[in-house]
């Protein structure tokens, strides 16, 4: 059987790096450290699967995928640790 080409992963964001792109300069690049291996795996914005604002913080839990064909690369994040919606209303 073959193994598939994208691997799910769970980790942490670890790290939001100022990356100097993106509209005056203001896009960064977030780092999710692997839970299993200890990796770390870097991801912008648009990798973020979520409604609404595409947005993680440091310290929340993350579901991402890697792929073998851009590695340290991570994709398809999504957000594990969801805001408390009563806190903000």
């Amino acid at each position: 059987m073959n193994e598939p080409r994208l691997q799910q992963r769970f980790g942490h964001v670890a790290d939001r790096r100022p990356h100097g792109s993106g509209y005056g300069g203001r896009m960064g690049v977030y780092v999710v450290h692997d839970s299993e291996t200890g990796e770390d795996f870097t991801f912008s914005y648009v990798d973020i699967v979520t409604e609404g604002f595409r947005t993680v913080r440091t310290g929340e839990r993350v579901r991402f995928m890697t792929d073998p064909d851009q590695p340290g690369t991570a994709v398809y994040v999504i957000r594990l640790d969801l805001p408390d919606v009563e806190a903000h209303y």
